[in-house]
């Protein structure tokens, strides 16, 4: 026995010798095209920096610092370019976006898949699925949606009632996340969920449990985003996993007690479920996203996405007709990427806007006086519409100045090449090369945002055209986020109703200390956000 234990240490020794002897040459990508970057570590490239410092987006700010616009770093040994030119970048995202149409992949991601949304797909698959939903967020679709909008506002308008009576500081942030998620499960998904009433309820927590630090830096996506080359094993591997706990969770009850629930597994579970509902009732007069998918809805299991070939069998520039239809399986992995885009941004956004009213006293003012020239501030239940809020340009600018401060998601705005691409005073940089954006250094760049310091909060320099890649936190070109316009009504409609009633007001630390150490996962959110409401009718008494 232990001589069997012996060899199984020495060949797991020589395999791991092997395998670290085979991804040395990957280093020296960067070092091959004269690109500066931080040192990496065998194995772990510049992991542990990100580790050390708790905010991957600072640290990347602080290496263009030392390295300038353009460098790299590895994420294990995979090469990541981090580009904060300009107008390198609007080459990448806009002049050459046929060669920069996929994003990169991450962790346990397989594009070949059955369950591959619009977010991760790549070339025609993406191009497909993005031209049967794009309908969903025009001018037409959202002003049909504003009346669903402004029934979830008016239970948030019943919850800031509440705690105003109360008189009590209190973290709004909550409030916000519920209020998003009722939003986006009633107007993409038309089903009802009250979870501004209910905390307990059940979407609401796995959608929750999704964005917990605990979630995100689980064993398996280190494994894999260290040994990216058995990405599909890993990727069984964490499929299986969810799928055994659900399974044993739903039909041998007394194993709650000791396995957790995967959430994404359960979300797509009643994605599953909401699809076999509607096969049952049939087509619906709503408009929303879901209803769009459903008419577009095919048979088969795998809809193949393939340029046009010639009588060689070779790959022609000329590509096929896009096939109007989308999966069983496309349309569930696309509830499931609306449901976390359309909670966890758009309720981060809400609370740094917040934060940004309770502690600029003046510019809320001025945010309010403007939206009271459109609405009769002695209606509190005016129900904005599309177009009037679309009309209140200071709100527009408020909001932008906001998201160029405190950009939400860096990390889902990147690209990978597809073919070779030239990079002037660089060279050519190969097929495949991964891109990263540092948003914060593009953010805060005097030369594009001055003349006023760009760390001071001024909605005015909106006023100003800009630079097209200066403000990108939706992204930018052909595949920004398909629901910004989406996002940027919910937040100006909700806006309206929240400052027509109630001034923010600032709590002194207990409002500043949530946003002396913000947490950085998916997304970079504040733990809480404690303010308190004032009546402006009381005040103005």
């Amino acid at each position: 026995m232990l001589l069997f234990t012996s060899i199984l240490l020495a060949l797991l020794l020589i395999i791991i010798v092997a395998y670290l002897w085979h991804i040395r040459p990957a280093y020296e990508f960067f070092k091959k095209l004269n690109i500066p970057g931080p040192q990496p570590i065998l194995f772990f490239g510049n992991f542990l920096d990100f580790i050390k410092s708790r905010r991957s987006s600072l640290t990347i700010k602080q290496w263009t610092e030392k390295y300038g616009r353009i460098f790299g770093y590895f994420e294990g040994h995979t090469p990541i370019l981090v580009i904060s030119d300009p107008d390198i970048l609007q080459d990448v995202f806009i002049k050459s976006f046929s060669n920069f149409h996929s994003r990169r992949s991450f962790p346990l991601a397989d594009q070949n898949a059955k369950l591959v949304n619009m977010f991760s797909a790549s070339g025609l698959r993406w191009k497909r699925q993005r031209f049967i939903i794009n309908p969903t967020f025009s001018s037409a679709k959202l002003k049909q949606m504003t009346p669903l909008i402004n029934r979830s506002i008016n239970m948030l308008m019943k919850k800031m009632s509440e705690q105003y009576n109360k008189g009590q500081p209190f973290d709004i942030y909550a409030y916000y996340k519920r209020f998003t998620m009722d939003t986006i499960w009633s107007c993409a998904f038309g089903l009802d969920t009250d979870m501004q009433n209910n905390i307990n309820n059940p979407y609401l927590i796995h959608s929750q449990q999704l964005f917990g630090e605990k979630v995100n830096v689980r064993l398996i996506v280190l494994i894999a985003l260290f040994i990216n080359e058995l990405n599909k094993f890993w990727r069984k591997i964490h499929l299986s996993i969810g799928a055994i706990s659900y399974w044993c969770r739903h039909y041998i009850p007394i194993t709650k007690r000791f396995i957790n629930e995967d959430p994404p597994t359960w979300i797509m579970k009643q994605a599953y479920k909401i699809i076999e509902k509607h096969q049952k009732v049939g087509q619906t007069n709503r408009t929303d996203l879901l209803q769009l998918m459903f008419e577009s809805a095919s048979d088969e299991e795998l809809i193949q996405d393939s340029r046009a070939t010639d009588i060689t069998n070779e790959e022609t520039e000329i590509e096929p007709p896009l096939i109007r239809k989308l999966t069983k399986h496309e349309i569930v992995s696309n509830i499931f990427l609306f449901m976390i885009a359309g909670y966890e941004t758009t309720s981060t956004a809400l609370s740094y806007i917040t934060y940004i009213l309770a502690t600029h006293p003046n510019e809320q003012q001025k945010l309010q006086h403007e939206i009271d020239t459109h609405f009769n501030p002695e209606t509190e239940d005016d129900m904005p519409s599309y177009d009037t809020v679309s009309q209140i340009e200071y709100l527009d600018m408020f909001i932008r100045e906001t998201l160029r401060l405190y950009p939400i998601a860096p990390v889902v705005v990147n690209r990978q090449s597809s073919e070779d691409f030239h990079i002037k005073g660089i060279g050519t940089i190969p097929a495949g090369t991964r891109i990263a954006v540092d948003m914060y250094t593009l953010h805060y760049d005097p030369d594009l945002w001055g003349p006023v310091d760009p760390h001071i909060f001024y909605p005015e320099r909106f006023e100003t055209k800009r630079h097209a890649m200066a403000w990108i936190p939706f992204g930018a070109g052909p595949r920004n986020c398909v629901g910004m316009r989406f996002a940027l009504i919910e937040l100006k409609m909700t806006l309206v109703r929240l400052l027509k009633t109630y001034s923010i007001v600032d709590c002194g630390d207990q409002t500043h200390k949530s946003f002396e150490q913000l947490t950085e996962t998916f997304v970079i959110a504040p733990r809480e956000v404690i303010i308190r409401l004032e009546r402006r009718d009381e005040y103005h008494v």
